[in-house]
């Protein structure tokens, strides 16, 4: 299994230790190849709203030598995993600006035919509250990208470091991650047999029907075209 990892963070703290918890469980039972990028180390630069990725494609951004690896990375991967602490009550702003650079590839503008194929995990920790809108932010751009299947890890740990989270806890969490991990393989294993998403078909349906009009941006149309996506044929 190819596994693309976003860290949304360079500590290696709870949401980290978590994130390897559930690689190993997944390693125990399959071979994997994980590539790893770090926020903000593979990726220093906030998004500047300039539009060029969505008007004149992706690598005309300002950052497309931090960007594209990660994308192609994602595009590459069977299992995509978002990982972000929770930071003022959301993703950490290394994550966000991340997802941000990503918008190109939503339903609405470039999507991949390959991540309509892929699973999805977000991962977050949080000292006290913040968990349900952190994994939210995340589940979005997995979601809008097209991916198949979502899972969610989500812990309220009420430590600010891992060595502070008692043994019997983090046993639970471990014991999550291998219970998380099975559902991850099972899907794996269903492959395309897994149910489509409706939201997806409906929102694909809906932008399809958008690109038909679209004489705004002709680098989303030409994408679309291209892909047969206007004639008919599906990705999913």
């Amino acid at each position: 299994m190819k596994i693309t990892v976003i860290n949304g963070g360079m500590r290696h703290g709870s949401t980290w230790h978590c994130k390897e918890a559930i690689l190993k469980a997944i390693g125990e039972h399959t071979e994997t190849e994980v590539t790893e990028f770090s926020l903000p180390r593979d990726l220093p630069h906030f998004c500047v709203g300039c539009y060029q990725c969505f008007l004149k494609g992706e690598q005309s951004c300002p950052h497309a030598a931090f960007v594209q690896p990660i994308a192609q990375a994602l595009c590459q991967s069977d299992l995509i995993m978002l990982a972000s602490p929770v930071y003022g009550l959301d993703v950490s702003g290394q994550m966000k600006a991340c997802l941000d650079h990503l918008c190109y590839q939503w339903m609405s503008h470039r999507p991949s035919a390959a991540m309509f194929r892929k699973l999805g995990l977000v991962v977050t920790t949080t000292a006290g509250m913040g968990l349900r809108r952190t994994g939210k932010t995340m589940r979005l751009s997995l979601k809008y990208w097209g991916v198949q299947k979502i899972f969610t890890f989500a812990k309220p740990v009420a430590a600010m470091r891992w060595e502070e989270i008692p043994d019997r806890k983090r046993k639970q969490i471990e014991q999550s991650a291998q219970v998380t991990a099975s559902g991850i393989l099972r899907a794996a294993g269903r492959g395309a047999r897994l149910r489509k998403p409706f939201f997806r078909s409906l929102l694909f349906a809906m932008m399809a029907g958008m690109q038909k009009k679209n004489d705004w941006n002709p680098t989303d149309r030409e994408h679309w075209e291209k892909q047969g996506w206007l004639s008919g044929a599906r990705p999913y």
